[in-house]
């Protein structure tokens, strides 16, 4: 959902030896793309092992992932788990306790119930089957044990990282470039990105917010280093009887998001913040996920449909990385 205008421009760039390398692939159900200069060969940064291991541990198709052997887990059972995934569900449940629940890595039943997911019904669902699913709904319910890390389930949850899990892998990636001494780079995973030093030119990497119905984007942000992340409900949907339901899921009414806003564009430090308020704000909706975002201070762009366009909104913190 978002789209670089440095990396769209850059293909040109790249065969007259300016010094980026790149490289690109597939990984975790979605494409990679990463761009970077550094000092040796960008093919022998572990950029696809980084990825694999993310996969490994935080997939909910995988049934042999460690995210999998835990949901597989009893009640009250005490789940030693790898310090990935502990950090990865305790930023989750962070980010849950400070939306009031409009994020929540427990939301799995709820996701599954309407037909999308790893584990997707088919049929429609029925008041009865909501009802039963927000039942194992509650990221409260999930305790988490810091030395060892462990987790524990107080009730029968299922925990699904999708709205992070992509983020965090960025996160990771980033490392490895850094650590590889790569000074300037762009990685993205399935729209989301994060990026580093200077971009095509020496000037800041420029990212285009996409709009639902394609052609140019709808805004441009310029950034020198951070991460973006775009949250959608317009790619994924399904139809439920006599209406075209999306794939997002409030957690706090166990039903789809059904306010009118198309997306959310955050910018953010990390690429996992980035993907976790993202969603969180496209459940809050364009009233309260404008509020939030301002108390919060985030950079955050809106972007909601009206009449036959698209109209955007951005909060103040939002304003210094908007493109002249």
């Amino acid at each position: 959902m978002l789209r670089s205008v440095s990396w769209l421009a850059l293909a040109g760039l790249l065969a007259f030896g300016c010094g980026r390398q790149a490289v690109d692939g597939t990984a975790m159900g979605t494409t990679y793309a990463v761009q970077a200069v550094c000092p040796g060969p960008l093919a022998n940064v572990p950029i696809a092992a980084t990825l694999a291991e993310v996969e490994r541990r935080m997939s909910t198709w995988d049934d042999a992932s460690e995210l999998s052997r835990f949901n597989r887990a009893d009640v009250s059972e005490l789940v030693p788990v790898s310090v990935p995934l502990f950090t990865v569900v305790a930023a989750a449940t962070r980010l849950a306790a400070r939306t009031d629940g409009a994020l929540d890595p427990t939301v799995a039943p709820l996701v599954a119930v309407w037909g999308f997911g790893a584990h997707a019904r088919a049929e429609p669902p029925t008041p009865a089957d909501i009802r039963a699913a927000r039942q194992q709904v509650g990221y409260q319910r999930l305790a988490l044990h810091p030395r060892p890390p462990t987790l524990t389930k107080q009730a029968a949850l299922t925990l699904d990282l999708s709205s992070v899990a992509k983020g965090y892998a960025v996160d990771r990636v980033a490392d490895v470039l850094t650590a590889a001494g790569c000074d300037s780079y762009l990685v993205e995973l399935g729209g989301e990105l994060r990026v580093a030093g200077a971009g095509p030119g020496g000037r800041p990497w420029r990212i285009g917010v996409e709009s639902p119905s394609g052609g140019a984007p709808l805004a441009t942000l310029s950034i020198h280093e951070g991460a973006i992340a775009t949250a959608g409900n317009y790619r994924q949907t399904r139809r439920v009887g006599e209406r075209e339901v999306s794939h997002v899921i409030d957690p706090r009414s166990g039903q789809p998001t059904a306010h009118g806003l198309a997306s959310v564009t955050v910018v953010a430090t990390t690429s996992l913040a980035a993907d976790g308020y993202a969603t969180a704000l496209l459940v809050l909706g364009p009233e309260d996920g404008m509020a939030f975002a301002e108390r919060e201070g985030l950079a955050a762009v809106f972007v909601a449909p009206t009449g036959d366009r698209f109209e955007v909104s951005k909060t103040k913190a939002a304003a210094a990385y908007m493109a002249d």
